[in-house]
């Protein structure tokens, strides 16, 4: 059985989710139409348009929408398996898993990406919708307005190595990464025929990799990894997730076990007992 068949019972056991969702009609990938989505979903969470998106400022957003978040800690992995949204669409709920060893600027990235998913629905699963989760994520974190700023910089820096300077400025500053900064730069220069920035990618990606990484988790516990009261906690607390309580709820009345923790979370069995421990208190 799949994931998704495995969440299934749980959905019993969450509160009622909101049914009033926003939805992204028509999802493109064109330029102008990325930009404009973005900026209504910044001004959605009341954001300036040259504002830094927090993650922060995402969770209640997840929550409006009906998705539930599910933070983990899974170490580090490659990409795309640092976060996974499962679509359960008899019963309209989105679980979203969020993978918390994962350096600060992607992790923000991540949970863009998510929440475009979240927006589109009718893409789940296909090619097309992780194209548009990764351009929409990318017009979100950085949007055309900060864009200018950062092109108009770097077009005046002495070479390439200046324009990394400057992109690396406006990364910090935003906590993004050093690539989303150089991609949106190349999107807004291919928009509007203006040329191209001098520094080629695989210099983007060197530069970006030789950084020693800040992981969300770190940033939240200390030390790691969390006691399983702390984690669990820091989800509902912090993430707003009701997916620990909910799990709660079902151990209790279900006399449910910790092979199933460990097999809807995708964690050891010795970590799945410790929460479970924890959860059937």
């Amino acid at each position: 059985m799949g994931i998704g068949g495995l969440l299934k019972p749980l959905v019993d056991f969450l509160p009622k989710l909101p049914t009033l969702r926003t939805k992204i009609s028509s999802p493109s990938i064109s330029y102008a139409r990325l930009q404009s989505d973005a900026s209504q979903v910044r001004s959605k969470l009341g954001l300036g348009e040259r504002s830094v998106l927090g993650y922060e400022a995402l969770i209640a957003e997840f929550k409006a929408c009906g998705a539930v978040l599910v933070p983990v800690l899974w170490g580090q992995k490659q990409q795309h398996k640092n976060a996974l949204h499962i679509l359960l669409p008899a019963s309209d709920v989105t679980f979203v898993f969020v993978n918390l060893d994962t350096k600060l600027e992607d992790f923000k990235f991540w949970m863009a990406h998510e929440l475009a998913h979240v927006y589109t629905p009718e893409l789940a699963g296909s090619d097309e919708g992780e194209d548009f989760a990764d351009a929409f994520a990318g017009a979100l974190l950085f949007p055309e307005a900060c864009v200018q700023l950062a092109y108009a910089e770097a077009a005046q820096a002495p070479s390439a190595a200046g324009e990394v300077s400057v992109l690396q400025q406006h990364a910090r500053h935003h906590q993004i990464s050093l690539n989303t900064v150089f991609q949106q730069a190349q999107g807004y220069a291919a928009e509007n025929n203006l040329p191209s920035l001098r520094v080629p990618e695989r210099t983007i990606h060197a530069v970006r990799n030789s950084s020693t990484p800040q992981l969300v988790s770190t940033i939240l516990f200390d030390p790691t990894p969390p006691k399983p009261a702390q984690y669990i906690a820091a989800a509902s607390n912090v993430f707003q997730s009701e997916f620990f309580l909910a799990l709660k709820r079902m151990i209790r009345e279900h006399g449910t076990g910790p092979s199933y923790v460990q097999q809807i979370m995708d964690v050891s069995l010795s970590d799945a007992s410790a929460l479970y421990g924890e959860l059937a208190r």
